[in-house]
C-alpha cells in the first residue's frame, strides 16, 4: 500500500522536499515502516536515527499499526 509521509526538519533538508510515498505492508507497524523508510533514504538512511512516525495527534511506538491518514516523520528534537 503507497503511503505519503511528511518529513520536518533536518529530513527535509537532506533533498527529499517535503514528503516521500513508500509502499508499506497493508497493517503496517511503525517499526515496519521505518525499514522501509530506511531502503528509500538510501545512504542518508543514518538520518533516520531517532526519529519517530507521528500522526496529527499523536507518536506512535514502534509496535503500533500505522492508522488511516496523515503520517509524519519526526527528527530529534535538541534542546532545553
Amino acid at each position: 500500500m503507497k503511503r505519503k509521509i511528511e518529513l520536518y526538519g533536518r529530513l527535509r533538508d537532506a533533498g527529499f522536499g517535503a514528503a516521500v510515498s513508500v509502499d508499506v505492508p497493508q497493517n503496517a507497524t511503525a517499526r515496519q515502516a521505518l525499514s522501509v523508510l530506511k531502503s528509500a533514504f538510501g545512504e542518508k538512511a543514518s538520518l533516520l536515527q531517532g526519529c519517530a512516525l507521528a500522526t496529527g495527534e499523536e507518536v506512535l511506538a514502534a509496535g503500533d499499526t500505522l492508522p488511516s491518514g496523515r503520517l509524519a516523520l519526526l527528527p530529534p528534537v535538541c534542546g532545553g
